[in-house]
């Protein structure tokens, strides 16, 4: 198959998944008919230019409302997963015009995040080329969240679950003088944030691979050990279920199971204890999910502040589901006492 046809039939399948449930025992040559509708995207309505809408009887069924944070209840949430987020990038407001000048047909919607950085938000078939300026992919909800995190001059920063780096890309612009450290346990994504930092001619960060459930008492970040009460601020994007961003990833709709809520609950409390030790007496620690369970946020926050450890000192959810983006929690902790 070409790229056309490929995108076309992987199309057609996250539509079908999109339906959660409902879509199970269904003839599979209607299913293939369903992104038959004025919503789809043109290339989907060119394909089925000469095929009619079946009239089918298939009512979306979002089936983990009950572990769900209780204003998501509801029907706009709920038909938000109906529709593909967009692609959205972050590019500094001194190249802003220039991007809006070269993407001009891709972009649906733009947002402002702070006094120094611009949010498009682009059609989903949008081709980002290499330019000039850098252009950063992340999600709408990433970037406000990124915008949250305050870090002062010449401070220590460790991003303890960095991932390939979207919210480190996001400090080490924004705040020039930080000293910014990131572990991840997967050596292979950190070879990416290497490479998108050397891309965006920022600093790479010193890196570790690190298995935080293992509570380490030092870290090797590039030959420099680390021990206890060494960072300012330390931004923990723990692990998740995933849930804010399955209109994206529709097939866990229909593959997600409950007991990885419980799972990664464990998970996340355990890493953030081992991460505390690393925290400065008074520091602040971001805790964040790409989460919309209830257990996974301010389930996770009673079960650390009862511990004696943290105070919460703001929480969160971000919540990008009306504006075709992901929805994120994020918390605010200071250290008070010592693990």
């Amino acid at each position: 198959m070409g790229s056309k046809d490929r995108r076309i039939l992987r199309e057609i399948i996250y539509s079908i998944y999109r339906l959660g449930p409902a879509w199970k025992g269904k003839f599979p040559e209607d299913l293939f008919l369903l992104p038959n509708t004025k919503d789809a995207d043109e290339l989907l309505k060119t394909f089925y230019a000469e095929l009619e809408q079946p009239e089918l009887d298939i009512t979306f069924e979002y089936p983990f409302s009950k572990y769900l944070m209780s204003d998501l209840q509801s029907e706009d949430y709920y038909e938000s997963l109906q529709v593909q987020p967009l692609v959205w990038v972050r590019v500094n407001h001194v190249n802003a015009l220039k991007f809006k000048e070269k993407y001009a047909s891709g972009i649906v919607t733009e947002e402002q995040i702070n006094d120094k950085f611009t949010a498009f938000g682009l059609k989903n078939n949008t081709v980002i080329e290499p330019d000039s300026f850098p252009i950063e992919v992340q999600d709408l909800s990433s970037q406000l969240v990124s915008s949250k995190i305050v870090v002062k001059d010449g401070m220590k920063v460790w991003d303890c679950c960095s991932g390939a780096g979207g919210k480190s890309l996001f400090i080490s612009e924004m705040y020039k003088s930080a000293k910014l450290f990131v572990s991840d346990v997967r050596p292979t994504i950190l070879e990416n944030l290497k490479t998108r930092f050397k891309q965006n001619r920022l600093p790479v960060p010193k890196i570790a691979t690190s298995d935080l459930n293992k509570k380490p008492e030092k870290i090797n970040f590039s030959g420099e050990i680390i021990g206890r009460d060494s960072f300012d601020v330390i931004i923990a994007d723990v692990p998740c279920s995933g849930s804010g961003t399955w209109g994206r990833e529709p097939e866990n709709l229909t593959y997600f199971k409950p007991v990885t809520i419980d799972e990664m609950a464990v998970r996340q409390i355990n890493i953030v204890k081992s991460t505390l030790r690393f925290l400065k007496h008074g520091g602040k620690l971001y805790y964040i999910t790409c989460s919309v369970f209830e257990k996974e946020n301010y389930g996770v926050l009673k079960e650390l502040e009862d511990s004696g450890l943290v105070k919460v000192i703001s929480a969160e959810m971000v919540y990008g589901y009306d504006k075709r983006a992901d929805n994120l929690f994020i918390a605010e902790l200071q250290a008070v006492n010592r693990y």
